[in-house]
């Protein structure tokens, strides 16, 4: 039921983003605003797989920003390398890198991982990275999952997304 609504959610989301894109016109002599729209649905396909077969929850920037501004007891984990992390992070983010792909994950990264994570199964936690096509984010959300956490949040945008909302980091 859950993996259907998620299901639901962004394909809602993708056919809306592209009903708005083709509402002026009949589309045949425009092209798309940056010319990506070929990258921008292989993203969402790609995203849309991953959260499924992931079995993990999805945050906006706003949604992240407003849980962040009410103060909600959450672990938000930036995955990014630790050099990348202490120029720019979310406030209130903690390090724990991890790898673009599960099979390159080293058994020390995932014990890193989990440990940042704590002892308690049903806090909420949001694993972010850099951008949507980064993977680093997934491998922790499946992670999370696989280690029994039961509110595992990804906030695909990661970072990019955040300074795009214009919300302010930490340097």
């Amino acid at each position: 039921m859950k993996k259907n609504k998620i299901t639901l959610a962004l394909s809602s989301i993708l056919l809306s983003v592209s009903l708005v894109g083709c509402s002026s016109g009949d589309g045949l002599n425009r092209s798309a605003k940056d010319g990506k729209e070929n990258e921008v649905e292989k993203a969402a396909i790609k995203l849309v797989k991953a959260t499924k077969t992931g079995d993990y929850n999805l945050i906006s920037a706003d949604e992240l920003k407003k849980s962040i501004d009410n103060k909600e007891d959450m672990i938000l984990v930036d995955t990014i390398p630790a050099d990348r992390f202490e120029k720019t992070k979310i406030k209130g983010a903690v390090n724990a890198g991890l790898p673009k792909e599960m099979k390159d994950l080293k058994p020390e990264e995932k014990e890193a991982f989990l440990k940042t994570l704590g002892d308690n199964k049903d806090k909420k936690i949001v694993i972010y990275c850099g951008f949507v096509a980064c993977e680093r984010s997934h491998v922790g959300a499946v992670l999370a999952k696989e280690a029994g956490y039961k509110n595992v949040y990804r906030f695909p945008g990661g970072i990019a997304a955040w300074l795009d909302a214009g919300n302010s980091i930490d340097k």
